[in-house]
């Protein structure tokens, strides 16, 4: 589809592989919780997914809510802040000196976050967002971020100033801190 009817299926997609992350993160948890590595591997692979997912939803859907939606200021805040409270739950979460029980409690806590932001979007958003806004934007809209995507190859490092990723992952490189997947800055 090519219009309103089709958006946004991308933004979607990218739930769906978000979903299927969590699932085996559930599945690992009723386990008795997933072995260290497995579970910084899941949420290193839930990580890629939202770096540019995120990103992506900041820079060209909430501008669009904005615009479109009543109190859409307030929803594209709202929703902002989720994010920022996601990436937090999700630094956390990968934490490596947790304890079990603290590692339990936040990867839960990012679990029931998550879930409910794309909830909201998909039950809520963006069925507004097809009400009111023209099939011209919703197709620009989705063009952006397809190109937002395809743009943003590689993660952007959270917590740090824009422009300094680089700068991060050569001293990453060089310390030897960027091995095995860490995400955290010395």
């Amino acid at each position: 589809m090519n219009g309103a009817e089709g958006f946004p299926s991308g933004l979607c997609a990218e739930h769906r592989a978000v979903e299927a992350v969590l699932r085996r993160l559930d599945s690992a948890r009723a386990n008795g919780g997933p072995a260290p590595e497995e579970g910084l591997r899941l949420l290193c692979s839930l990580r890629r997914l939202l770096d540019v997912h995120l990103a992506a939803e900041e820079d060209h859907l909430y501008p669009l809510v904005r615009r479109r939606l009543p109190a859409g200021g307030a929803l594209a805040d709202a929703a902002v802040h989720t994010h920022a409270t996601i990436r937090r739950l999700l630094e956390r979460a990968a934490d490596e000196r947790l304890s079990s029980t603290e590692h339990r409690r936040c990867t839960a806590a990012l679990l029931v976050v998550l879930r409910a932001h794309l909830r909201g979007e998909e039950e809520r958003l963006f069925p507004a967002l097809r009400a009111r806004a023209t099939a011209q934007e919703l197709r620009r809209c989705a063009r952006h971020l397809r190109g937002a995507r395809a743009a943003r190859p590689d993660a952007p490092v959270w917590g740090l100033p824009p422009g300094t990723g680089a700068i991060a992952a050569v001293r990453d490189h060089l310390t030897g801190h960027g091995t095995r997947e860490r995400w955290h800055s010395p």
